[in-house]
């Protein structure tokens, strides 16, 4: 606001009222263009639209907003704009203010300012060209009710309306433009009727979207091949010239043949607005004509009116995908279906109602069933259930031949409706309606021995429908799984009396709960004898012994339709000591283990009452319950997972798999068995450590899909003593529990070597090497594109630990890998500390990546791995590494301290790049840029050259001129920089013999140096 407030000042209409009405508009700025004063002289190429108070023009500084991104305000240069002029209007009053509020949006993008015509004294209104019609002046309206009516013979139009929304506003449609055209068009025809040329203009006026079928007047000559095709006067032909319509992208009145439907309005010679109104609300009208024989007035319709309307009668389909009529229907059961009765008149009543209803709401028709008209009636189920084969078949609507037809040898299921002789209103309500369901019921038929009544039903009924008691399935996961809850609850219950635990309150416990199944796969709870259990061992915690359960769990078989044992399951048997003396107590106490349990057993020796568990929620080795959904998948708990006999390892993993945020990482961190790895061969060696490489062999388990990934390679890094070091080790593994940190090596788990006894942190495998690897192996097309990739990644990197208030300690090109995605990734993190636990005595690092005041003694700050980061950066533009040329002792120690740094030709990177590097070793912490501004300058950079988000980058960033600036600057370094890189790629004999590039200990290097003492640079 405060450069809206100076710029203000510097810009002012000469009007007081106009000037507190800017300032009023500039003060709600959020975001989006600066509404402001804008001089005349800004306007060019201005061009006056005809019989309009409006004109296109030029705004040569074009309209100002604030990017967020570059924190500045920017302006749009010569921006095309619509200027709307206001007439007499010299003498500003509130009046006027409000007139002008009334033309403006109040959108964030569509008012842009006022200006002053400096000869008439007129004042002006700016506006964004895209909010204004061009042609007109006028502002662009699209409401998106407008579009719900088109296709209206199409069930599904939503997204073909919700397009073409979107089509009239990005190609600016402009409804005054739109009927200003037809408006002019009236006196070029004439239907002779001064009714019908209204209700034609009428029509045409209220046109809301570009596609609105325009109604016509259309003569009778333009319409040929006329046929008839039903039986109420209707005809289809070819409409020669077509409907006028407006094609949005070509931007022209067009006209296309069409083939349409001619609907004959009754009373022709009567017309009035009200009989056209209500003859073409309903329906998608092109227009009207006339026939000049009969004068007949006729609708001319869209040709898919009868995809919704009955060619016999004209009435609109009940069931639009059977094309099938009410009145037509009730005229074809009329003259088809009448010998017959079931020779009971409530009965008779109740099909006939039955017969429109279930023909209008599913394919066949419901109808009476001669009971001689089945044969092969076989018996299946307990509940009066039998099937058959129907001679005749039902009648169902064949939607290709469009006509009702018998399915003939039908096979059918019956429902015998017992002891029903006696039919009454209650009967038919309460009885034969409960089992219709519209969609599988043929009829009803009676048995003649008994009397009976038999609802007949499609075979497909026991689909839904259980064929022992006729109840309907429960719902299951599976639509083809078939589960009667019903029928398994009495199974149960029938069965209560072939066992007892001997315990009158045990057996209701259980009782209680195998009556409270909901669905097929619950288990049931249920009284085991003691017997029954062979193998017995008892686990590692006390009370809890494994067994194998001979008869195994009841469980559903949907195949079988009943319930059937799982032999031989292995359990787990929980004690329950002192529990003799069964009461209310010790009940509700297991009841919250039900859920959990197979069932109740009792140790006959000692009369103790045994829990029998599920190994799915407990631990096998120990009998713990488990408490995470990773523990259950990996069938073992956490403590047992961690096989190492060291309390702080056992501890440390519990720990890392508790913090691991599992919404950025899906590796679960585990405790690996050594004898895990093969294939063990060493890639690399620092200061501290040895890194091998091997294969995993049962693999990491993903977090999320509860799978492990056999055969995984992996990185091991041992390091040297750790058992005597075993605090340093627990704090680095602790660092990678940071997993939100995007591309930092991700640890899988811990092992120990068996034979020397170091601790190993075990990571993902870096395919592509260290950045030193990487850079040797990709010379040839390192340019500046793919070194700026390279460094973006490594920043935003380096941003994620800053931003987490650590410091790395050890940042150097050694410890960026580069996966086989080629993206670059932070490793070893063991010097990693938070920044208040970062005073120490000693030095560790590579020399020249050790920022001068570290080497100085000072504690170790985020400064000094920005310093570190400046060295990196010096390596991307120059391809070797920093102080190569000299021996890495006290000597280079004093040139660090007396700012001494590498230098580099600026042909071989560009200013920008050049002045970034050198603030980020600049020998005052302080002047250093943090890492925010870091990751958003080498972002920058990297923008400028990527041409595949290209398009992108135009369309969020404004001020796209600094991007091309900075592109140019690259590419005039790029030639030289390639050169110069594959120069040293030849020459790498030249790297002193004593230049080391893995970290060690620097102390011996800096005892002599002061931090408060100025050195002088004597090896120059």
């Amino acid at each position: 606001m405060e450069f809206l407030t100076k710029n203000f000042a510097n810009l002012t209409s000469g009007n007081e009222i106009i000037d507190n009405f800017i300032q009023e508009k500039q003060s709600k700025y959020k975001y989006g263009v600066a509404f402001e004063w804008i001089p005349y002289d800004k306007f060019i190429e201005i061009e006056k639209i005809e019989e309009s108070d409006f004109a296109t023009a030029i705004w040569r500084d074009g309209s100002l907003s604030y990017d967020k991104n570059e924190e500045e305000w920017i302006r749009t240069s010569y921006e095309k704009v619509i200027l709307r002029f206001l007439s007499d209007s010299e003498n500003i009053t509130d009046e006027f203010i409000n007139k002008i509020k009334s033309y403006l949006l109040d959108d964030s993008y569509s008012d842009y300012g006022i200006s002053q015509n400096p000869d008439t004294r007129n004042y002006i209104l700016v506006l964004n060209n895209n909010y204004y019609c061009e042609r007109c002046g006028e502002q662009y309206k699209y409401i998106f009710d407008d579009y719900k009516n088109y296709d209206r013979y199409w069930i599904d139009r939503d997204h073909k309306n919700y397009d073409r929304y979107w089509i009239d506003r990005n190609h600016k449609w402009c409804k005054s433009c739109h009927v200003n055209y037809l408006k002019n068009n009236f006196t070029n025809w004439t239907s002779g009727n001064e009714i019908i040329d209204n209700f034609i203009q009428m029509k045409q006026l209220n046109i809301k979207t570009s596609y609105d079928l325009i109604f016509d007047w259309i003569p009778y000559n333009e319409l040929v091949e006329i046929k008839e095709i039903g039986k109420v006067g209707f005809f289809v032909e070819i409409w020669k010239e077509g409907s006028l319509h407006y094609d949005v992208v070509e931007k022209e009145w067009i006209k296309e043949p069409k083939k349409v439907v001619l609907k004959y309005l009754s009373d022709s010679q009567n017309i009035t607005d009200e009989s056209l109104n209500e003859a073409t609300t309903s329906i998608d009208c092109y227009g009207i004509s006339q026939n000049p024989n009969t004068k007949d007035y006729i609708l001319v319709v869209h040709n898919k009116y009868y995809n919704k309307y009955c060619k016999e009668c004209d009435k609109e389909y009940t069931k639009l995908n059977h094309k099938c009529c009410e009145s037509c229907l009730i005229k074809y059961l009329g003259s088809n279906l009448i010998n017959w009765t079931s020779g009971n008149e409530k009965i008779d009543d109740f099909i006939r109602k039955r017969q429109l209803k279930t023909s209008i709401e599913s394919s066949n028709i419901f109808e009476w069933i001669p009971y001689n008209k089945f044969i092969e009636i076989k018996k299946v189920g307990d509940n009066c259930l039998t099937t058959a084969i129907w001679k005749e078949g039902p009648l169902i609507y064949n939607t290709h031949e469009k006509k009702w037809m018998r399915t003939l040898s039908k096979k059918v299921f019956l429902k015998y409706l017992s002891y029903s002789q006696n039919v009454t209103d209650e009967f038919i309500n309460n009885k034969i309606e409960s089992y219709l369901t519209n969609k599988m019921d043929y009829g009803v038929s009676q048995n003649p021995d008994t009397r009976d009544y038999i609802l007949v039903f499609n075979i497909e009924y026991f689909d839904y429908y259980c064929e022992k008691c006729g109840n309907e399935y429960e719902k299951c996961d599976n639509e083809y799984e078939k589960w009667c809850k019903l029928c398994q609850i009495n199974h149960l219950k029938d069965n209560f009396t072939n066992w007892t635990s001997g315990n009158e309150k045990i057996d209701s416990l259980i009782q209680k709960n195998q009556l409270m199944i909901n669905e097929y796969k619950d288990t049931i709870f249920e009284w085991i004898p003691y017997n029954k259990f062979i193998e017995i061992n008892e686990t590692e915690k006390g009370g809890f012994f494994t067994a194998i359960w001979k008869d195994g769990p009841l469980y559903y078989s949907i195949s079988n339709k009943k319930y059937k044992r799982k032999l031989n399951e292995e359990v787990l048997l929980k004690y329950l000591y002192g529990s003799q003396n069964i009461n209310n107590k010790f009940l509700n106490e297991i009841t919250y283990l039900v859920e959990e349990s197979y069932g109740i057993s009792q140790d006959p020796n000692t009369n103790d009452s045994i829990l029998v568990l599920q190994f799915k929620y407990y631990c096998k080795n120990c009998g713990k319950k488990y408490n995470y959904k990773f523990e259950i998948d990996n069938k073992s708990c956490i403590s047992c997972q961690t096989k190492c006999e060291n309390k702080k390892i056992n501890d440390l993993i519990q720990e890392m798999k508790l913090n691991v945020d599992y919404y950025y990482s899906k590796v679960v961190f585990e405790w690996i068995p050594y004898d895990q790895f093969d294939d063990i061969k060493e890639i690399g060696k620092g200061g501290f450590s040895i890194v091998y490489s091997a294969i995993w062999k049962n693999g990491l388990l993903d977090s999320i899909n509860k799978i492990r990934i056999p055969n995984t390679k992996v990185a091991l890094k041992y390091l040297n003593n750790s058992q005597n070091f075993l605090d340093e080790f627990i704090n680095e593994v602790k660092v990678y529990s940071n997993s939100s940190i995007g591309n930092i090596l991700k640890i899988y788990g811990i092992s120990q070597n068996p034979n020397t006894k170091d601790y190993i942190m075990v990571f993902e495998y870096a395919e592509g090497g260290d950045f030193n690897n990487y850079l040797n192996k990709n010379y040839e097309k390192f340019d500046w594109f793919n070194g700026l990739k390279v460094l973006n990644n490594i920043a935003k990197s380096l941003n994620g630990i800053h931003q987490k208030q650590m410091v790395h300690r050890d940042f150097h090109t050694g410890n960026i890998l580069f996966m086989n995605n080629n993206l670059a990734h932070i490793s070893d993190m063991g010097l990693c500390k938070k920044i208040d636990d970062i005073n120490e005595a000693n030095i560790y690092g590579v020399m020249p990546y050790v920022a001068p005041e570290v080497l100085k003694g000072k504690p170790y700050t985020q400064a000094a791995d920005i310093y570190s980061f400046g060295m990196i950066m010096y390596v991307v533009a120059t391809g070797r590494q920093p102080f190569d040329d000299c021996a890495h002792d006290e000597f280079l120690v004093l040139k660090i301290c007396n700012e001494i740094r590498p230098e580099i030709n600026e042909k071989i990177a560009p200013k920008c790049y050049i002045n970034l590097m050198k603030k980020c070793w600049d020998g005052n912490p302080g002047n250093r840029p943090n890492s925010i501004e870091i990751k958003e300058m080498i972002e920058l950079f990297y923008n400028s050259l990527d041409q595949k988000n290209r398009e992108y980058q135009k369309s969020i960033l404004k001020n796209i001129q600094q991007l091309d600036e900075i592109k140019e600057k690259f590419e005039e370094t790029q030639e030289y920089r390639k050169e110069y890189l594959l120069s040293i790629k030849k020459n790498k004999s030249t790297t002193h013999t004593q230049a080391i590039y893995r970290s060690r200990l620097l102390n011996p290097y800096t005892k002599n140096i002061s931090s408060t003492v100025e050195i002088t640079d004597f090896t120059k």
